[in-house]
């Protein structure tokens, strides 16, 4: 039997009995106006029928909202989560590292997750989640699905570009400034034209700082085809993009500025030998650097560090000053430690993973100190370990032997703390090198290498 009252209808009665009748009179329902007694007020018959509507009829079923195509996405990724043992690891150093070196170290262990082709356990991405979008450009589909699931409405770049598991021809356009720039330097790499038209095709239409992202992805792959493109940008509208622009024809190598640019970047670097070791018979030449920057202001000896060395490739530079390169690494004293990004940023945009790790490797080996701000910067660039026998180097020479004994010899609780040489040297170590790291270790209290060993743990429970 259908009920005389509706729920609109008992809306209205319920609202009248809270508000007061005198406030909202009642509205008998037309349903009811022939069932209630004549001659006397509804309101009683008319509460003790909407209380037994409510009581009976009950409120109605809510409407379970759709599940978002994130969160569905999300467990579409196939790759494994993280094993039991590895994700026990990861928590015990997102605990025991410093805040300081966290948003450094954790970075990193992400990336060896990713590496060994794993993902995190579902119920650990919101602890992750400023880690995950720092290099959100580099995370898997459960990642990029979760960052799309939680973002707000106004975040464009993770509703449109996180969310899409591959970018293509098609859609580059709708994902975020560094995908797009990172999606055209893939196509230069593979065909600098198809990747300059790409540019090209959309750059009337894009804001400044796109441009911008975009012109700087040329880097790979730059030849004399680029030079008409890039000399029509010199009456482009915004500054940033006539810069980099102008930045980039210097850098063309057939140009006569490029020439002239490298043999000034390699006379900042001197060589100094005897007789006998010209013709192999006594100690090698060392080489000596000096950047011709006496009398300029921090401001103007920064603008000549970029200039000389920005996109500068170090087999070019080595060939220029007649070295190997290793030694030209060794050379650069820790204040020049701009010139070694410059050089490590230039690798990097060309793809070249084996020259980044290259530069590494002989400045971990060369130095005489190591720095956590530098072995920050350093950690940071590597895409991958270093090679177990570079590795092997490493922890033989003298800079970390000081290192550790710097450590084991502190004597007050901040110098005992790690500054990042430790879990950031963790970071680089490759799987195989890790027990011998871990025995470097021993001199010091487990307080101060508890992040660097958690680091080692990982990536030992880590499938190989």
């Amino acid at each position: 039997m259908a009920s005389a009252i509706d729920p609109q209808s008992h809306a209205r009665l319920r609202q009248s009995f809270l508000l007061g009748l005198a406030r909202q009179p009642l509205t008998t329902p037309p349903a009811l106006a022939e069932l209630l007694p004549h001659g006397r007020e509804p309101a009683l018959p008319l509460l003790a029928l909407a209380a037994q509507w409510q009581r009976f009829a009950g409120a109605a079923a809510p409407v379970a909202d759709p599940v978002p195509d994130a969160a569905l996405r999300l467990h579409q990724d196939a790759r494994p989560i993280l094993p039991e043992a590895a994700r026990r690891a990861l928590k015990a150093l997102a605990r025991s590292v410093e805040k300081s070196l966290a948003s450094s170290a954790l970075p990193l262990a992400l990336r060896r997750i990713q590496a060994a082709g794993c993902r995190l356990h579902p119920f650990d991405l919101p602890d992750f989640v400023p880690h995950i979008k720092a290099n959100a450009e580099d995370q898997g589909l459960a990642e990029r699905a979760y960052l799309a699931l939680i973002a707000s409405d106004a975040d464009d770049d993770a509703t449109k570009g996180l969310f899409f598991e591959r970018i293509t021809m098609e859609n580059w356009t709708t994902f975020p400034k560094t995908q797009r720039r990172a999606f055209v330097a893939e196509q230069r790499r593979n065909n600098p034209a198809d990747g300059r038209a790409l540019i090209e095709s959309v750059w009337k239409s894009e804001p400044a700082p796109v441009r911008a992202a975009l012109l700087d992805a040329l880097m790979v792959g730059l030849g004399s085809d680029d030079q008409p493109f890039l000399e029509s940008l010199s009456a482009d509208r915004a500054d940033s993009v006539k810069q980099i622009a102008a930045q980039l024809l210097t850098r063309i190598a057939e140009r006569t500025e490029h020439g002239a640019r490298l043999t000034e970047a390699a006379r900042c670097f001197q060589r100094a030998g005897s007789l006998l070791a010209k013709i192999g018979l006594g100690a090698a030449s060392t080489v000596t650097f000096k950047l011709p920057a006496d009398g300029l202001k921090w401001q103007e000896a920064e603008a000549l560090r970029e200039r000389l060395f920005g996109g500068l490739r170090l087999t070019a530079l080595a060939t220029a000053v007649g070295a190997l390169p290793e030694a030209l690494i060794a050379s650069l004293p820790p204040s020049e430690h701009r010139v070694l990004t410059l050089l490590m940023d230039a690798a990097a945009a060309e793809g070249d993973d084996d020259t980044v790790l290259r530069i590494i490797g002989a400045r971990l080996c060369g130095g005489d100190a190591l720095h956590g701000y530098a072995l920050m910067s350093l950690a940071a660039k590597a895409r991958q370990p270093l090679a177990p026998q570079v590795a092997e180097r490493v922890l033989a020479s003298p800079a970390w032997q000081k290192a550790i004994q710097d450590l084991a010899d502190a004597t007050t609780p901040a110098a005992q703390k790690d500054d990042g040489r430790l879990v950031l040297m963790a970071a680089l170590m490759p799987r195989a090198t890790m027990p011998a790291f871990v025995a470097t270790l021993t001199p010091l209290s487990p307080a101060t290498a508890r992040a660097a060993k958690d680091f080692t743990d990982l990536v030992l429970a880590l499938p190989t």
